[in-house]
């Protein structure tokens, strides 16, 4: 099996290959903790806070959990992209309520909108569905993955839930934009019912003044834009969730061999020539979790890191910020990192 060779270099591959893509300044890696292989990368604003949260999960319809979030210096304007999601629903399209009527999703999105942009009061101003429309290859993506599952693509439709709230965050008014661009497969298998299933491809939200919004709209547009999702370890993960428990066991336990004996082959100092060639490559330093002891790697344009229980990570450049002391952020512990 040549999977635990392929493991052990997706690092610098994919590190090489954003470099090649994205200018150095604003370059921000999002790093699975688990196995310390990028999961995407993107660029944003060089003066910007930023962090991000990502983790690893047996759910077959999102393998991948991920958000990255920027801030401005002055943390009046805040933006944050999240991963793919499917929701499924019985019945045809036009049986499901929230594609029916945008209100109930904006309703659904409530809670977490207001705690992510850390709102005191927020409330829903619209919600509208605007048409997109639909990628003829992954139109015929999804029928293909149909055909093969015996079920017949009764439907597809693409569009976008544009969502705004207006609310007051630190004695402020201020609005909150939320974009949910969508697929929605109606399918029907023989002999049985019609269901349905909507797919998130990218939730985006963004809160400012509203002086501000097209500002911050821009710059969204401009990180989306940005975006590169690591290929091969979306593949690894797939492979890993497709196969029952017991051949997984047996994948981790060939990568965790192989790595061992790769390790055990080589001295020190070509592990640590190695070592330091992966992280000058990625621009990153390896520190030690101070919530579990184990390695991970932090960015090393920043001065500063710290990161909570959750796995969350802030990194800023002041050596007078601190997030235990700042209300928009001191809900949970932080600790350190550099």
């Amino acid at each position: 099996m040549r999977f635990g060779k392929v493991f052990s270099v997706l690092t610098a591959m994919v590190a090489v290959l954003c470099q090649e893509s994205f200018a150095r300044d604003g370059r921000f890696f999002l790093v699975e903790q688990r196995t310390q292989v990028p999961v995407m990368c993107c660029t944003m604003p060089a003066d910007w806070m930023v962090g991000g949260k990502t983790g690893w999960t047996n759910d077959m319809a999102n393998p991948v959990n991920w958000y990255v979030w920027a801030q401005r210096p002055d943390r009046r304007a805040k933006i944050i992209v999240s991963t793919p999601t499917v929701i499924g629903s019985p019945g045809a399209i036009r049986q499901v309520r929230m594609l029916q009527d945008p209100r109930v999703m904006a309703q659904m999105m409530y809670e977490n909108a207001k705690r992510d942009h850390f709102f005191t009061e927020l409330s829903l101003t619209n919600a509208e569905f605007k048409p997109l429309q639909v990628d003829q290859q992954l139109l015929q993506k999804r029928r293909q993955q149909a055909a093969e599952r015996g079920i017949r693509l009764t439907s597809l439709v693409s569009a976008e839930l544009l969502i705004r709230y207006d609310g007051v965050c630190g004695n402020e008014k201020r609005v909150l934009y939320v974009s949910l661009p969508m697929l929605v497969a109606e399918s029907q298998a023989t002999a049985m019912s019609r269901t349905t299933m909507i797919e998130l491809l990218m939730p985006m939200s963004f809160s400012c003044p509203e002086t501000d919004a097209e500002a911050t709209r821009r710059t969204l547009e401009s990180i989306v834009k940005s975006l590169q999702m690591n290929p091969q370890y979306i593949q690894m993960v797939n492979y890993i969730v497709s196969r029952r428990v017991e051949e997984r066991i047996k994948v981790m336990n060939h990568i965790r061999d192989t790595q061992m004996e790769v390790a055990s082959s080589a001295s020190r100092t070509q592990d640590r020539v190695r070592d330091m060639w992966s992280e000058y490559i990625r621009d990153v330093d390896s520190v030690s979790n101070p919530n579990t002891g184990e390695k991970m790697f932090v960015d090393n344009r920043y001065d500063h890191a710290w990161i909570n229980s959750s796995g969350e990570i802030i990194y800023q450049n002041s050596a007078l910020f601190n997030p235990n002391e700042d209300r928009n952020f001191n809900r949970t512990e932080w600790k350190k990192l550099r």
